[in-house]
């Protein structure tokens, strides 16, 4: 992977990780799903805008069982993604992620650590602040 500009790999990988969301978790819910398993490592955590805890198994599991759950004309769009910090083979990131359902718009910005493998970056942890939360 050094002949890849980590912060633009971790930029698409941002990107196309929450297309995937977005596709698996609108309707009619579409995507592979072993996707999600390759992209986050086996110590995945993340901390959720409301501040609870979840661990790789956690997220896995919401996403078997939110497939199509959020139904026509939702959204997700990845704004300002840019490297705050890189440290071979870590890059800490920063995104703004908004999100469209029903009408309504919420954002929040993240962090994400990943570890750059042959392969691609990897998620290693994401830690999301509520923007604009849900009324």
């Amino acid at each position: 992977m050094t002949s890849i500009n980590p912060e633009a790999a971790c930029i698409a990988e941002i990107v196309a990780l929450h297309a995937l969301f977005e596709s698996w978790l609108g309707a009619p819910g579409s995507g592979n799903f072993a996707r999600f398993e390759n992209a986050f490592a086996d110590g995945f955590q993340m901390v959720m805008p409301n501040g609870r805890c979840l661990d790789r198994a956690s997220v896995l599991d919401f996403l078997r069982q939110s497939r199509g759950g959020r139904g026509e004309g939702f959204r997700i769009a990845i704004e300002e993604a840019h490297a705050l910090h890189h440290s071979a083979p870590f890059m800490l990131m920063h995104y703004i992620e908004r999100q469209w359902l029903g009408g309504q718009e919420t954002a929040r910005r993240a962090s994400a650590v990943f570890r750059m493998e042959v392969t691609g970056p990897c998620w290693l942890f994401v830690q999301e602040t509520w923007i604009t939360p849900p009324a």
